[in-house]
C-alpha cells in the first residue's frame, strides 16, 4: 500500500528531535519541537514507513519524550503532563495518524514541576519528573506513585527503565538511582555520585546507566561495575544495547563496552549529533537534534540528516 507522507527533508525542516523510537522493523517515531517560542510551543510528531513521513502538530505545551508499542501504540509526553496516545501502526495518510490521536491531561504536574521521560514498561505507561515525581496512566487518568527522594532532598529524574508499574528504576540528575517495588523506592548503592542521563534494561534482567564524568555502570540492585571510561570529560546522554553489545553516546560520538572498556566506534561521517540511543530489533537507533540513524554491528548508517 502506498502511503501518502512526506520526505525526509521535508519533515525535519525547522524541527529539532527531543527523542525517537523504533517500535518494529521499518518504523521509525520521532517527536520534535519546532522553532523556539518557550510561550507557544510547537511541535510535529511523525511515523517513517515505507521511506515517508506520516505526521501531525502538536502545540500548548513541549514534547520532551516518546515510546511505543510493536502491537500499535505510541505516546509522547508533554512537559506539562500531558500525554497523547495514537496508533502508528494503522494509518496510511497525515489525516488518518492524526484521527488516532488521544489526549491525557495530568492537572496535577503544572504545580509540581515538569516530567521529563515516558517508558511502557512491560503494560505500563509511566512518567517521570523534575522533582521525582512519578506516575502511571491508568484508564483516562493518572496514578500518582510514590514521589522518588533522597534524604528528603528533591532529585530530578533522568529516565526509568524497568519492566512494569511494580518494577521501576530510576536515575537522577543528582547522582542517585532507585527502585521501585510497586510500594516503596529503594536507594541503590552505585559505585559513582556523577550526574546521570539514561539507563536500558538489558536482556539478562540487568542494566546499563550512563552519565557524566565518563560514567558507564552494568549491573543490578546493589551489585554494579563500572566500566574503565575513555574520557573523563566526557558526558553520556544515552545508553542502549543490541543482543549482547552496549553502546553509550555523547556530543561527539558514540563508544561501545568491550569487556571492561569502552571503545569508540569509527564514525567517519563528520557534523553529526549524538545525545538519544534506543533499542530496537534492527539495532540501536540514535535521536538528535536533526539526525537520525542506525549502529548495527558497529556499523553507523545514517538515516537522515
Amino acid at each position: 500500500m502506498k502511503m501518502n507522507g512526506t520526505s525526509d527533508a521535508e519533515f525535519i525542516e525547522g524541527a529539532f528531535i527531543q527523542e525517537g523510537v523504533s517500535p518494529a522493523a521499518g518504523i521509525v517515531i520521532a517527536a520534535c519541537t519546532i522553532g523556539d517560542d518557550f510561550d507557544n510551543p510547537k511541535n510535529r510528531v511523525g511515523v517513517r514507513k515505507q521511506g515517508v513521513w506520516l505526521e501531525f502538530g502538536l502545540s500548548a505545551e513541549a514534547i520532551l519524550s516518546v515510546d511505543a508499542t510493536t502491537d500499535g501504540a505510541a505516546y509522547v509526553l508533554g512537559e506539562n503532563g500531558s500525554v497523547v496516545r495514537f496508533d502508528w501502526k494503522s494509518p496510511t495518510t497525515g489525516e488518518e495518524l492524526k484521527a488516532s490521536r488521544k489526549a491525557y491531561a495530568n492537572a496535577a504536574v503544572g504545580n509540581i514541576g515538569p516530567l521529563r521521560r515516558i517508558r511502557i514498561l512491560g503494560d505500563d505507561v509511566i512518567c517521570g519528573g523534575s522533582v521525582g515525581q512519578v506516575y502511571h496512566l491508568l484508564g483516562d487518568g493518572f496514578e500518582t506513585l510514590p514521589k522518588l527522594s533522597v534524604g528528603c532532598q528533591d532529585v530530578t529524574i533522568e529516565d526509568i527503565a524497568g519492566s512494569s508499574r511494580n518494577d521501576i528504576v530510576a536515575v537522577t540528575s543528582d547522582g542517585w538511582a532507585a527502585h521501585f517495588d510497586g510500594t516503596n523506592w529503594a536507594v541503590l548503592d552505585l559505585p559513582t555520585n556523577a550526574s546521570l542521563t539514561s539507563i536500558c534494561r538489558l536482556n539478562n534482567d540487568r542494566y546499563a546507566i550512563a552519565g557524566k564524568n565518563g560514567i558507564v555502570l552494568i549491573g543490578a540492585a546493589d551489585q554494579w561495575s563500572v566500566v574503565q571510561p575513555i574520557d573523563t570529560r566526557r558526558s553520556y546522554w544515552g545508553v542502549a544495547a543490541y543482543g549482547d553489545v552496549i553502546y553509550a553516546a555523547h556530543s561527539a560520538g558514540v563508544d561501545k563496552v568491550a569487556g571492561q572498556t569502552l571503545i569508540a566506534l569509527d564514525i567517519e561521517e563528520a557534523d553529526l549529533q549524538f545525545t538519544v540511543l534506543r533499542s530496537s530489533s534492527e539495532g540501536v537507533w540514535s535521536f538528535a537534534d536533526r539526525t537520525i540513524g542506525l549502529i548495527r554491528d558497529d556499523q553507523w548508517q545514517t538515516v537522515m540528516k
